[in-house]
C-alpha cells in the first residue's frame, strides 16, 4: 500500500516535537488512523525523538553540564534552596536550563532519588532513582530541555537522600514554575 498524500518528514518531526497547532495535530492524527505508511513513518520519527530525549537524562552531573557547555550548548543555570518556590523563565537564547537543587547535606549519601510532580494536580511526571549527584556542591542538577514544554509547567522536585542506617531518607522539596519564551 502506498500513500497518495504522504505527510512530510518535517511535519512528522514537528508533530513529535509538539510544535504543531491543535488543528494541524488533529489532522495529522486523523491521517495516521487511515494510513499505515504514514503511521509507520511516524513511528520511526517517534523512535528517533525518544532516543534523543533519552540522550540527556533529567538529572545530570556537573561534568556533563561542562561537556555540553564546551560543545556550545547555551546553558542557563538556576540555584534553589530547599523550600524555594519560584518562577523560572526558559529564555529564547538558552538551549538548556539546569536547576541546581542545593542546600543538601549529602554526607554519607549512598544514593539519591528525585521525584518530579505537578504542583497543581500532584500527578507524577517522573521518578529517577540513583542519578548522579554532586556531594561537594551539596546539590543535584536537573536538566530541563525545551521539549519539556509538553510537561506540566508547575513542578515540585523532591530530592530524597539515602544514607545507610537512616530511615526514612531525608527529603528536600523545591517548587519550580517554568515559563517558556
Amino acid at each position: 500500500m502506498s500513500c497518495a498524500h504522504p505527510i512530510a518528514w518535517d511535519t512528522l518531526v514537528d508533530y513529535w516535537a509538539r510544535d504543531l497547532g491543535d488543528a494541524d495535530t488533529a489532522a495529522v492524527e486523523e491521517h495516521f488512523y487511515g494510513c499505515g505508511d504514514c503511521a509507520a513513518a511516524a513511528a520511526r520519527v517517534a523512535a528517533v525523538t525518544e532516543t534523543l530525549r533519552a540522550a540527556l537524562p533529567p538529572v545530570v552531573s556537573r561534568a556533563r553540564v561542562e561537556q555540553l557547555r564546551a560543545r556550545g550548548v547555551r546553558i542557563r543555570e538556576t540555584t534553589f534552596a530547599p523550600g524555594d518556590q519560584r518562577d523560572v523563565r526558559f529564555v529564547a537564547d538558552a538551549d538548556l536550563l539546569v536547576h541546581r537543587l542545593g542546600g543538601l547535606d549529602l554526607t554519607g549519601a549512598e544514593r539519591v532519588s528525585v521525584r518530579i510532580s505537578a504542583e497543581s494536580t500532584g500527578a507524577l511526571i517522573m521518578e529517577v532513582d540513583g542519578p548522579p549527584f554532586e556531594p561537594a556542591e551539596g546539590a543535584v542538577l536537573v536538566a530541563c530541555e525545551r521539549h519539556n514544554v509538553a510537561f506540566p509547567h508547575d513542578t515540585v522536585m523532591s530530592v530524597s537522600i539515602h544514607v545507610p542506617g537512616d530511615a526514612p531518607p531525608r527529603t528536600a522539596t523545591y517548587t519550580i514554575r517554568h515559563l517558556y519564551e
